[in-house]
Parts: C-alpha cells; structure tokens; sequence
C-alpha cells in the first residue's frame, strides 16, 4: 500500500494495488491521477447515483477460495438502468471486477487473448465468436454512458465516458465483456455467480435489515 496526500485537501490518500492510477478522494471527490507517489488533480469526479445496491468501498470477500477486498467502482448508465463494475484487489495482487446488474453478479478479469477481437460496428446478437479458445454467443451490444467512480480505478473515468461493450455468454455461467472505451479493445473473461457464493462482508445496512 502506498500512501500519499490530496493536493487539493491535504487528506490522506491510499493506493491498495500497484495496477491503481487513478483514485477519487474521500473527502474532497477531486479525481486524482496517480504519477509515481505525485498526485495530480484533473477535477471534481461526477456525483455518484443512489442505487439499492449492498456493495460498497472496503467490503470483502472471497472467489474461487481467494480473498478479495473492493477498492473502487464505476458507475454506468445503460438501456433498462444502472451498473456497477466494483474493483477489485485479491490476496494473490489481481486485480479483477465485480458487475452487478439487476441483481445478477459475474466476476472477471482482463484477458490478453490469441484471437482478433471483432469490431464494434461488426457485433450483432446471436453471433458466436472465439475468445480465448472458448465459444461465446452475444448477447446485447449497447453504447453505455459512465456516471462516474471512486475510490481506486485502473484507468481514467469521469462523467460522460462513453462505453461501448458487448456482453457474450458461454457454456455452463461462463461470460465475456467486450469494452470498446479504449483505443484497443478490452476483453474481460469470467463468470456468473451467486451472491452467497461471494462470503461478502462489510456491506451496506439498509433500514429493516
């Protein structure tokens, strides 16, 4: 853990994992962008929306008998509401994602794959493409619009950010994301899980819980 201060409040900011350049101060929200132990100020980050979910900053838990812990999230705005991708730092120094949607959790992590990822423009549902050495079909392709983040993030955000993606489903809970937000495309491969499956701990309280 690297720890540093706000240059724009003089609090203290923590960076949990070395894959971590941007991080969203707790006290001020000025986004902050990580160079080396110098932290440079980019601006206020957008206003997070009040959603129902019981994730949040610093809760913890457990995939695949690895212990995890959330140091971040973005927020998204796509067709029938909103997403959350939470960031997420494991014992063994991954760095991996929790979506959650709807009520539904799959858990994943950035994949360099041997095969060439399809275009955008070029996705429909119901096609089925190689990743990986795995077959996926897609199932929905959507621009998405991110509302903001916090906490620690692996790259840029703010309001505004377009994010094209394209969600693919496999054999058995399988799942892949296609993110065309950046130059070269992201591939993130995982899976779909319970909630309870997650031994999830230091959740939000809501009242009549």
């Amino acid at each position: 853990m690297k720890s540093t201060v706000c240059p724009s409040c003089g609090a203290q900011v923590r960076f949990q994992s070395a894959a971590s350049i941007l991080a969203v101060c707790e006290y001020c929200k000025s986004t902050l962008v990580r160079h080396d132990l110098n932290l440079e100020d980019v601006g206020k980050m957008a206003q997070l929306q009040t959603d129902g979910s019981p994730l949040q900053l610093r809760a913890e838990g457990k995939y695949r008998g690895v212990h995890f812990g959330v140091v971040g999230r973005i927020q998204v705005r796509f067709e029938r509401g909103l997403w959350n991708e939470w960031h997420l730092l494991f014992d063994d120094m991954r760095s991996g994602w929790l979506g959650e949607a709807q009520g539904t959790y799959a858990v994943s992590f950035v994949k360099d794959i041997p095969e060439p990822v399809p275009t955008f423009a070029s996705l429909q549902t119901g096609q089925r493409h190689k990743l990986d050495g795995r077959w996926f079909e897609v199932r929905d392709v959507q621009n998405a619009l991110c509302i903001g983040g916090e906490g620690e993030l692996p790259f840029r955000v703010g309001a505004g950010y377009e994010a094209p993606v394209a969600d693919l489903q496999g054999d058995d809970n399988a799942f892949a994301t296609l993110d065309y937000s950046e130059e070269l495309p992201l591939v993130f491969l995982g899976e779909y899980v319970e909630f309870d499956e997650l031994h999830l701990s230091g959740l939000r309280e809501f009242d009549g819980w």
